[in-house]
């Protein structure tokens, strides 16, 4: 049964199961209990996991691993993170299953039918259909019999989990919290930032970084990276660079005006006929008189017969090259005037002229603005082919360095930081510049060539680029040294020092005022009414006055809360007013206690679950 789950996992027909067993069994994490060292090597190279001695394969885990890590980015430690987690979802399945067995539920196949029905990936039309519940069955390689059972296993697992955690309920004396939830607290409030704290980053030494450095070493593991230097031109260089002016706009106006003018146009209304013979009698009927409307309505009606959808009036049409070739054909010049019939495909067209519309010049102050966009869009495309050229002359003649080349054609060289193979934050979001800086012609033997790269054309949607690199320094995956890491940890300790430093002011602060009743760099000016659920603070600010214990002499209370490593929150606790009367609140309270029911069950089969991890496994 465990392998038929494993199996209906990778299907998109039991999505929809999956989801419901996560609601049901969602566990906040696996509690491994080590490597397994005592399976053979073949255990070890078919599972990625054992739970209670059933193993997890190894080849289904790396494809849902892969899915899932296909398009992250990250550095290896994140990559490992989603493939435990992967992991951990897989298992946690497992144990869902395995505890509905113990018990012993049963599911009729009635409630199997009634679930199946309600699942509108087998709907059509609004209702359930059968064929389509066969059809897409059979494409994901299920029979119905197959395809019940993991039903009836979900079923079984939600069904557990209901009648142990909805059994739960409340004494209407638990609802005496109402008295504690309904309270209001008056209070004074302001807020404090780090000009309270005094930080001199003087006092980070050398010896401070280098010992952090030794003692962390392995939160420097970086990826292989290089650094490069580049120059680039691009659109949206060459859009800050040209420009058009309005004697330019107006020429091309004049030059074209045929192009800045609408067509004329011509209505039409076509009777169709397949009889060869009815054609020239309505032809005749027409000359004679008739009416072209009353025929139309009486010849061929049927859309599936007409190669113009109906008989009648057409509408307006372009009289240009998109006109099509019956009116051409028609070569009518007067409104009003009937065609000869015209041989069209699966039968004959009488065509009528019903109205002409002379061609029309835009107007120039509404032309001007496309001939802008226009003119635009060629001084840049000019503008980039210039470059490039220039750029492709200029390394024609073999530059030294890449600071020779900008120099030789106008531009800027750029220089980038540590860049990731997938650093989506850098030059290596682009494929083409990626492929090159990290290519056998730009690093050999563990260090950069310092070759200069010819020019790489990049086309995007938002924009086009043109570049030259040059990979300057390249370092391979593993920690790195202490002189690339050394700001960064200057920096991580600065911040630390900080923090400490100013949740010492606030402590400090927090000191006086319970002492004496007043600190320097603080005034309350503002009263504040909170109950549990005020928006006038941050969450944090309101759970903390309400943690704060009332003096029952009436004395003022302080209290602080630190929102982050820059403000902080000081308030006055002056008056507490709590309600008088009980209101019933069970059925608020009802959720909780199942939420813990849920979690102590979970965590309870973790502990009795024995899951081993094999050897080898990138977690």
């Amino acid at each position: 049964m465990m392998e038929t789950i494993r199996t209906a996992a990778n299907n998109i027909v039991v999505k929809i199961i999956f989801a419901i067993i996560i609601l049901c069994f969602i566990f906040t994490g696996v509690g491994f209990l080590g490597f397994g060292g005592g399976n053979s090597a073949r255990e070890q190279q078919q599972y990625i996991a054992k739970v209670d001695g059933d193993g997890i394969s190894r080849a289904e885990f790396e494809a849902q691993a892969r899915a899932v890590t296909a398009n992250a980015g990250g550095d290896s430690s994140f990559i490992k993170q989603l493939r435990r987690n992967v992991l951990s979802y897989q298992i946690d399945n497992y144990l869902a299953y395995k505890f509905s067995q113990n018990i012993n539920l049963a599911i009729s196949n009635d409630q199997i039918k009634k679930f199946i029905v309600k699942q509108k990936d087998f709907f059509k039309n609004g209702k359930f259909d059968n064929q389509t519940y066969l059809n897409l069955l059979a494409v994901n390689n299920f029979t119905p019999n197959s395809y019940a059972e993991i039903i009836r296993t979900v079923l079984q697992q939600q069904q557990a989990i209901n009648a142990l955690t909805n059994s739960s309920f409340v004494l209407p004396i638990d609802s005496e919290i109402s008295l504690l939830k309904n309270q209001t607290r008056s209070v004074y409030a302001t807020s404090v930032d780090t000009s309270v704290s005094d930080i001199d980053e003087a006092n980070i030494t050398l010896e401070d970084e280098q010992k952090y450095y030794s003692e962390h070493l392995k939160e420097f593991f970086k990826n292989e990276r290089v650094k490069v230097k580049y120059i680039v031109t691009s659109q949206e260089i060459a859009a800050k660079t040209i420009h058009v002016t309005e004697d330019e706009v107006r020429n091309e106006y004049n030059k074209n005006i045929k192009t800045y003018s609408y067509p004329a146009k011509k209505a039409y209304s076509v009777i169709f006929t397949t009889d060869k013979e009815q054609a020239k009698n309505i032809v005749k009927n027409l000359s004679s008189g008739a009416n072209f409307e009353n025929i139309a309505k009486t010849i061929n009606q049927n859309n599936d017969i007409s190669p113009y959808g109906k008989n009648g009036s057409l509408g307006w049409f372009a009289d240009d090259d998109s006109l099509p070739q019956v009116f051409k054909d028609a070569k009518l010049k007067k409104i009003g005037k009937v065609s000869t019939p015209i041989a069209v495909d699966g039968g004959y067209a009488i065509v009528k002229l019903d109205g002409v519309q002379p061609a029309k010049v835009m107007d120039f102050d509404y032309a001007k603005y496309q001939i802008d966009s226009k003119l635009n869009k060629q001084k840049i495309q000019q503008f980039l082919e210039s470059e490039e050229n220039k750029i492709k002359a200029a390394l024609k003649d073999s530059p030294k360095t890449i600071e020779e080349l900008a120099n030789n054609v106008g531009l800027e060289v750029k220089n980038s930081d540590w860049v990731t193979f997938n650093d989506k934050f850098s030059i290596a979001v682009h494929p083409e510049i990626r492929d090159v800086i990290f290519s056998e012609e730009m690093i050999a033997d563990g260090k950069a060539t310092d070759k200069i790269s010819d020019l790489i054309p990049v086309d995007r949607n938002y924009g086009r680029f043109d570049f030259v690199v040059q990979t300057v320094d390249y370092r391979p995956e593993g920690i790195a040294p202490f002189d690339e890491v050394k700001d960064e940890i200057h920096k991580k300790l600065f911040n630390e020092m900080a923090q400490n430093q100013f949740k010492s002011s606030v402590d400090n602060i927090l000191n006086q005022l319970n002492e004496t009743g007043s600190a320097n760099n603080v005034k309350f000016a503002k009263k504040y009414t909170l109950n549990r659920n005020s928006t006038d603070f941050d969450q944090k600010v309101v759970n903390m006055v309400f943690n704060l214990k009332p003096s029952a002499s009436g004395k003022t209370v302080y209290g602080a809360e630190l929102l982050n490593d820059k403000k902080a929150y000081i308030v006055a606790l002056t008056k507490v007013d709590t309600p008088k009367e009980y209101k019933d609140i069970s059925s608020e309270l009802l959720p909780l206690f199942i939420n813990n029911t849920h979690s102590y069950l979970a965590a309870d089969i973790r502990s009795k679950a024995k899951i081993e991890i094999m050897p080898d496994s990138n977690l």
